[in-house]
C-alpha cells in the first residue's frame, strides 16, 4: 500500500519550490532560445502544431528542480509531466493512486517571446481526480492555489492571499475557444465574445477562476496541461467537464479529446448542447 499523502502537506512542502522557480524563471523571460522539439502532429491546425514545438532549457530545467524535491518528500508518487527529463523516467512506474501533474511552463511559446503570462503548474491526485494545485503566474507575481473542498486563493507578491468566489452571473460574455475547436467559434456569437489567443490552459482556466473569462472550450488538451488549473478553477466555483458532461479523471498518458469549463450551470449546458449538436451534425 502506498503511503498516503496529505494534500494539505504537498502544498506546504512545493509552495515554496514553486515560488522560486517562478522568480528564476522571470530572468529568462523573452530572453531565450527556441531550441526546439518534434510538434504533436496529433493536433488539429498549424498553429496548435507549432506551438507545441517550442522548447527551452528552462521548461526541462524547472522540470527536474521541481521533480527533484518531490521525490525527496515524496518518493513513492507517479508522475504525468510534460517534458522527457531523466527525473520523470525515474518517476515512472510509481504509485498508481497518487499522481504528481506537472507542466513546467504553459505557455511556453509566450515565455519564449516575453509577449504573455506563461505558467508553472503542480497538482497532485489520487485515483485520477485532482486534491491540490499550484499554479505561478510569475509575469504578474501571482500565485493560485486549491485544496479540493476548501476553495481557491490566489497571492499577489507580499499580500495576503485572497479567496476566489464566482458569483451567480458571469461579469464577462467572454469566453475561450482554442484555435484546436475554431469551427465552434461562430456559435457562440454574437451572444458571447469567443477569443483564441493567448494560449495556455493554465492562463484560460485560471482566468476564469478570476471572473476575466467565463468558459473553455478545446480539443486534443494533454493532462498536465488542465490538471492543477482545473481545480483552481472548480474551488473557485466553475465546472470543468468532458464533451458528454463527465467529471474529468487525471491519470495516464492520453489526451482528452474534448475539454470544457464553465462558470455556471447556464453556460455549461450551452457549451454541451452545442458540441453535441455540433458532433452530430458532423456525424
Amino acid at each position: 500500500m502506498p503511503k498516503p499523502i496529505d494534500p494539505e502537506v504537498f502544498v506546504q512542502a512545493l509552495l515554496p519550490v514553486v515560488r522560486q522557480c517562478a522568480q528564476a524563471s522571470l530572468i529568462f523571460y523573452g530572453q531565450v532560445a527556441n531550441i526546439g522539439k518534434a510538434p504533436d502532429t496529433r493536433l488539429t491546425g498549424p498553429e496548435a502544431q507549432a506551438s507545441s514545438a517550442v522548447l527551452t532549457v528552462l521548461d526541462c530545467a524547472l522540470q527536474d528542480l521541481i521533480l527533484s524535491a518531490v521525490l525527496n518528500h515524496f518518493p513513492g508518487i507517479g508522475c504525468i509531466a510534460e517534458e522527457a527529463t531523466p527525473l520523470r523516467r525515474r518517476l515512472a512506474g510509481k504509485s498508481e493512486e497518487y499522481t504528481l501533474i506537472l507542466d513546467p511552463i504553459d505557455g511556453t511559446i509566450h515565455y519564449q517571446r516575453g509577449d504573455e503570462p506563461y505558467h508553472i503548474c503542480v497538482g497532485l491526485a489520487r485515483q485520477g481526480r485532482m486534491e491540490a494545485a499550484i499554479v505561478a503566474r510569475p509575469s504578474e507575481d501571482k500565485i493560485f492555489t486549491a485544496l479540493r473542498g476548501q476553495g481557491a486563493f490566489v497571492q499577489q507578491g507580499k499580500g495576503k492571499p485572497r479567496r476566489l468566489r464566482l458569483g451567480a452571473v458571469p461579469r464577462t460574455r467572454r469566453l475561450y475557444v482554442s484555435t484546436k475547436a475554431r469551427p465552434y467559434q461562430a456559435v457562440f456569437r454574437p451572444k458571447y465574445e469567443p477569443q483564441e489567443f493567448p494560449i495556455g490552459a493554465a492562463l484560460v482556466l485560471t482566468r476564469i477562476a478570476e471572473g476575466q473569462l467565463c468558459g473553455y472550450l478545446t480539443r486534443q488538451v494533454a493532462i498536465y496541461d488542465v490538471g492543477p488549473p482545473s481545480l483552481i478553477a472548480e474551488e473557485a466555483g466553475a465546472r470543468c467537464f468532458l464533451k458528454d458532461g463527465r467529471e474529468p479523471r487525471y491519470r495516464g498518458g492520453r489526451k482528452f479529446s474534448y475539454y470544457l469549463c464553465a462558470a455556471t450551470p447556464h453556460l455549461q449546458e450551452l457549451l454541451l448542447g452545442e458540441v453535441r449538436r455540433c458532433r452530430g451534425e458532423r456525424g
